[in-house]
């Protein structure tokens, strides 16, 4: 099944709207939210836990209190003999010092009631049968009962008699028990505490949530505005990039934040990478209008010597039309050299693209088979030398210091890179009026862990704001224009040093000439 080849327009392909921004916003709000509620469920139970205990403790401690305080008075009050009961129990000191809201009865073990604190009959405190027995054979008893509409904590405890039970604690001896004391207290205002808590802990709970959401909203609105002046800067660009390869204006830039966060330093990798783009794209535009210029020099001779040889092919003479083709076939084969150093730097951009980083390309470098650096310059600057020879040109190209090293590198590479630096050394290197002839010396060494290139010539030399430009495609200083080149060497050399995992360097000046350093990783 084939697959076809589709065109999007800049219509198409758009960011995603700010919706997707606020899903984030408030997806980061609920979150927050989320922690803070349950923060606030694990503090309510917690608190509220604790309080119904401290409340239960203390209504416990206040029965108990009133218990001992009871069976002390029936103590004091029961007959040495059987039946021991008294004809009346008074309890002075506990009506005196009973705390309020507790009741206490005291029931003979017939089930009689011998003392009732509200004397209310209609109102007694209620105990089954079995819980009667326990507390009768000598088990004290602790139990919540609803009376009268209400949730009661009542202890019951067994009466002994010979005025030996001091307190609600079991008798020691087997005498059976002779009644029980109930102690009683209402829950109401425990319970009624704890509702109260509760609802102060919703409503606060409440509150804090509502506030929460909403100041987690503006938080991270804030936090997150960055984002949104990025997504609107990208959305711009994409605006402005008409349909097929124009790109809109990348000048634009994201405000950065005061402060110095993560986000901050998203917000200068962006606009690090928007002022990488736009240096990118308006070095592509003057690539092209740069090859458009330098190609079409050579196709305007070209064509202008064909048409006019066709059309007047038998008038002109042999001399003259042999000339018009010499034209043609020169501006030809610079065509076609222009044509093959633009496509060796289409190759060396592409194979830098699926590199890494430095360590990549160090690694393809030391994948690549040694090379004798100093021999390999050797037989170039012997090639040369029969060059200059056959010009009858002054020039002396000279061997300075020369160290057998090894290098790492594509030999044709390492060959282009050194005929370049060559080359352009005598292309640029008149003449010296007083001895009639330039110097162009070439050294190899070995340096640390590095093996160093190093071709000096007595040029023209550059002027310093133009050294920084040197190595750009097409770019000829002022003093270099009236030369013929492309303009590509030294961005060829260039782009092949650093392939190799090396680097190059310039130092020059104006009217004493050039020297050109590149380094190579040693094999």
């Amino acid at each position: 099944m084939f697959l076809k080849h589709k065109t999007f327009s800049s219509s198409q392909l758009t960011l995603p709207s700010s919706k997707s921004y606020h899903s984030l916003r408030l997806r980061l709000a609920l979150y927050y939210g989320s922690l803070v509620v349950s923060a606030l469920v694990f503090f309510t139970v917690l608190v509220c836990g604790l309080t119904t205990n401290a409340l239960y403790n203390s209504t416990t401690s206040s029965i108990h209190a009133a218990a001992q305080l009871a069976m002390a008075e029936v103590s004091r009050e029961l007959l040495p003999t059987p039946p021991y009961w008294p004809t009346q129990l008074s309890l002075h000191a506990l009506n005196t010092y009973q705390e309020p809201g507790i009741e206490v009865e005291v029931i003979e073990a017939q089930g009689n009631m011998r003392y009732d604190t509200d004397r209310d009959p209609t109102t007694r405190i209620p105990i089954n049968a079995e819980t009667t027995r326990m507390v009768l054979s000598g088990q004290s008893q602790r139990f919540q009962v609803v009376a009268n509409g209400e949730n009661v904590l009542v202890e019951a405890a067994p009466i002994y008699g010979g005025n030996s039970q001091t307190s609600a604690s079991p008798h020691p001896s087997a005498t059976p028990a002779i009644g029980m004391l109930l102690v009683a207290k209402s829950l109401r205002e425990m319970n009624t505490t704890l509702l109260q808590l509760r609802t102060l802990f919703l409503i606060v709970g409440g509150a804090v949530l509502l506030g929460t959401l909403i100041g987690g909203w503006a938080i991270t609105a804030r936090a997150l505005q960055p984002l949104a002046e990025m997504a609107k800067t990208a959305h711009n660009i994409a605006l402005t990039t008409a349909q097929g390869t124009r790109i809109g204006n990348l000048s634009q830039r994201v405000k950065r934040p005061g402060r110095h966060d993560e986000m901050a330093q998203v917000v200068d990798a962006f606009n690090g990478m928007l002022s990488d783009l736009e240096k990118a794209t308006l070095g592509q535009r003057r690539f092209v209008a740069d090859a458009s210029h330098e190609l079409r020099a050579p196709l305007t001779t070209i064509q202008g010597n064909l048409s006019f040889l066709q059309d007047h092919e038998h008038d002109l003479p042999s001399e003259e039309r042999h000339r018009m083709l010499h034209d043609a076939h020169e501006e030809t084969l610079r065509l076609t050299q222009l044509v093959e150093e633009l496509l060796l730097l289409a190759r060396a951009d592409a194979s830098v693209d699926t590199s890494f980083d430095d360590q990549e390309k160090l690694n393809a470098a030391t994948r690549a088979q040694p090379v004798e650096l100093d021999h390999l310059t050797l037989q170039l600057v012997r090639q040369l030398h029969g060059r200059l020879k056959a010009e009858q040109s002054s020039l002396k190209l000279e061997i300075g210091h020369i160290e057998a090293v090894r290098v790492r590198c594509n030999e044709e590479q390492l060959r282009r890179i050194i005929f370049i630096l060559l080359d352009n050394a005598l292309k640029y290197t008149p003449a010296d009026p007083e001895t009639g002839c330039g110097r162009v010396v070439v050294s190899v060494e070995q340096e640390g862990n590095q093996a160093m290139l190093q071709v000096a010539d007595t040029g023209i030399g550059i002027a310093p704001s133009e050294l920084t430009y040197i190595f750009e495609r097409f770019y000829r200083a002022d003093c270099a224009r009236s030369s013929q080149g492309t303009g590509l060497g030294l961005a060829i050399a260039k782009t092949l040093v650093e392939q190799a995992g090396g680097r190059i360097a310039v130092e020059s000046s104006v009217g004493q000439g050039s020297t050109f350093s590149v380094w190579f990783p040693l094999a």
